[in-house]
């Protein structure tokens, strides 16, 4: 019996458990610029450090929130460069617009 009573708690508190971190998944959910996303397929993804950031995705965030040159990554070359500008470019219209 004594099995049978703790296998039940158990249930109850991971489902409990379960319950309280999807409340607090939506609660403290933080939205994240989507053109980081956007930088972040455009890079290559050889997460180098060749930018002076620890990867791919560190270098996105930095481009969109500290303003940073969008010029450093040097496997991408000039055509990560570019593409990098033109979403950099379409975010500053729709800001506007908004």
């Amino acid at each position: 019996m004594t099995i049978l009573y703790s296998a039940l708690f158990m249930l109850v508190l991971s489902v409990f458990l379960g319950i309280m971190i999807a409340i607090f998944a939506k609660v403290f959910h933080v939205q994240l610029d989507p053109r980081i996303e956007k930088i972040q397929h455009v890079l290559p993804g050889y997460n180098c450090g060749a930018c002076g950031y620890p990867g791919c995705a560190g270098y996105a965030d930095a481009i969109v929130e500290d303003k940073i040159s969008h010029s450093k990554c040097t496997p991408g070359g000039t055509d990560v460069t570019n593409k990098i500008l033109e979403i950099l470019k379409e975010g500053a219209e729709e800001a506007k617009t908004a």
